[in-house]
């Protein structure tokens, strides 16, 4: 009888000891442009674990240029895109196959970064500057304060790549004189000698910058998904906006993006201290889509009726 009941306790203890099956995470496919300062809220979801906590792991590919993302999206080869607000408006009025669940950046991270001898953007005539693409709403924003400032678009010459790292390269390399550059980059490129010549996000503040997309089906069949990527980064925009936290996001957006600590610490402050892009709970400010619709609508890159339609299920954000 002793004998029984040791053996029935030792197989309970080993019961007892036995670890509980790991948690089987959802694969969820993010379509990214480059790794800037713009993801460091994915960077924090990521390190914090909260992608995990919701049962995700994030599968990211950075494909140069949010065309691309949208265009993928809408393909189905990635289940949500970051994209900029006009390309993704675009899509949605040109009847793609997509809708927008939240906001990511709503104020523009952006500078014209210029080479030193760069004064005044009336040294840039007859030059060369780089912009995303010739449709992008950065590159009209552009237009018009070259416009105000009493030049023609077309005195300075346009060429076009979608990712930061890239147009850095190019000024770096000569082949411009000037780059529409995000941060952390742009803090690289003044610790290098280049001039700020204007503050994009101080000048275009009726416009925002990025935006989650997916597609309706998807949203249907993967509601639970959509709902824990949502607020895994809405958490860690509340992470990231906590000063306790200011040396841990220095360090992990020196780590995602690659640059130096000191660098990232210059974008902290800039991002926030002072401009604050992220939205709380990806919030989608209805300002930011009509002026959006009402811009593209204006040149003609989309209907006049594209005004009616709607353009965002905001169902899956967090309350």
């Amino acid at each position: 009888m002793m004998l029984r009941l040791v053996v029935q306790a030792l197989l309970l203890c080993s019961l007892c000891a036995t670890p509980a099956p790991a948690q089987t995470l959802k694969k969820i496919r993010i379509g990214h442009v480059a790794p800037t300062a713009s993801n460091w809220t994915n960077f924090v979801a990521t390190e914090k674990g909260y992608f995990k906590r919701e049962g995700l792991e994030e599968e990211i590919t950075y494909v140069g240029n949010v065309a691309n993302t949208v265009q993928q999206t809408v393909g189905g080869s990635f289940d949500v895109a970051v994209s900029t607000f006009d390309t993704a408006i675009r899509a949605v009025a040109n009847g793609g196959n997509v809708v927008l669940i939240g906001s990511l950046v709503v104020k523009y991270p952006y500078s014209i970064m210029t080479a030193p001898s760069i004064n005044t953007v009336a040294d840039l005539k007859g030059k060369r500057i780089i912009l995303p693409f010739p449709k992008d709403l950065l590159t009209i924003v552009w237009n018009r304060w070259v416009t105000e400032q009493g030049m023609k678009p077309e005195d300075v010459e346009q060429i076009y790549a979608g990712a930061t790292p890239n147009r850095l390269a190019a000024m770096v390399s000569g082949t411009v004189q000037a780059a529409l550059l995000t941060q952390p980059f742009d803090f690289r490129a003044a610790a290098d000698g280049y001039k700020k010549l204007v503050d994009i996000g101080g000048y275009a503040r009726d416009y925002g910058f990025l935006t989650l997309l997916a597609r309706p089906q998807w949203l249907r069949e993967h509601p639970d998904m959509a709902r824990g990527y949502v607020k895994a980064l809405s958490d860690a925009v509340d992470w990231l906006y906590d000063p306790a936290n200011k040396q841990e996001a220095i360090a992990i957006l020196a780590r995602g993006t690659k640059l130096d600590e000191s660098i990232a610490a210059k974008t902290y402050d800039h991002y926030i201290v002072e401009l604050q892009p992220f939205s709380r709970k990806l919030a989608v400010p209805e300002r930011v889509v009509q002026s959006t619709v009402k811009t593209l609508i204006e040149l003609g890159d989309i209907k006049p009726d594209a005004a009616t339609r709607t353009y965002t299920d905001l169902s899956f954000l967090p309350k």
